[in-house]
């Protein structure tokens, strides 16, 4: 049994001194000499850390199963907490992250959850930063790298936004028409108390038109309709 115990600790580490398993202090960085029987340091690296969930399997508000992968970032910022509250603390942040993802996730409906611009990172890292709080652990962010549906699921939820999709393109054309019939109706009135206004415009098209006035048409020669337009 050693009397002397040299201990190097690095400034991104907390060290624990015990003596005979009872908690003596912290220790600070740097090199460390102590003396006497029965002593036992316990370091811990305080800087960030991932913990990956991988295969995470939930359902929807819907009903629909979706596959996720997510992460969990932390430090353990009091190493004594981290040591004495929980005899698996890591655990403990990955049964809090797998809930906060089933209860998220489980208030979607399956195109919501897939969607890629709801960031549902900020609920999931608030509670599960509630659990990690009391054992010493601070979260950083917890998120959601991948999701995923089976196979069948996936082939049917694509053909229901590809009608979706046909769906929107043939109600903007629908519009699009009825905006263009509107304009004709409000010019067919403007030009019913306004005749003058519908010889300017046929005087216009014609002198647009690649012949000019003397461009023939399938009713007659531009000057016949002239003719007609100053009666």
């Amino acid at each position: 049994m050693k009397y002397i115990h040299n201990i190097m600790i690095r400034e991104t580490q907390s060290a624990l001194l015990y003596r005979n398993g009872v908690f003596q202090r912290n220790l600070a960085p740097g090199k460390q000499r102590i003396f006497g029987f029965g002593y036992e340091v316990k370091i811990h690296d305080t800087r960030w850390q991932e913990m990956p969930l991988s295969g995470q399997e939930f359902l929807t508000a819907d009903k629909a199963q979706v596959r996720v992968t997510a992460f969990v970032k932390f430090r353990i910022v009091d190493a004594l907490l981290y040591e004495s509250v929980s005899a698996h603390p890591m655990a403990v942040i990955y049964a809090a992250a797998q809930i906060a993802l089933r209860d998220s996730i489980g208030g979607l409906e399956v195109e919501d959850a897939l969607d890629r611009g709801k960031d549902i990172s900020p609920v999931l890292t608030a509670k599960v930063a509630d659990d990690a709080a009391p054992i010493g652990v601070e979260i950083g962010k917890v998120a959601v790298k991948d999701m995923g549906i089976g196979g069948d699921l996936k082939k049917i939820f694509t053909d229901v936004l590809t009608a979706r999709k046909q769906s929107l393109v043939t109600l903007e054309k629908a519009r699009a028409e009825a905006a263009a019939i509107r304009t004709m109706a409000n010019a067919a009135r403007v030009f019913e108390t306004n005749p003058a206004l519908l010889q300017l415009k046929f005087l216009q098209a014609l002198e647009k038109s690649d012949g000019g006035f003397a461009q023939p048409y399938m009713l007659g020669n531009a000057n016949r309709w002239l003719d007609f337009l100053k009666t």
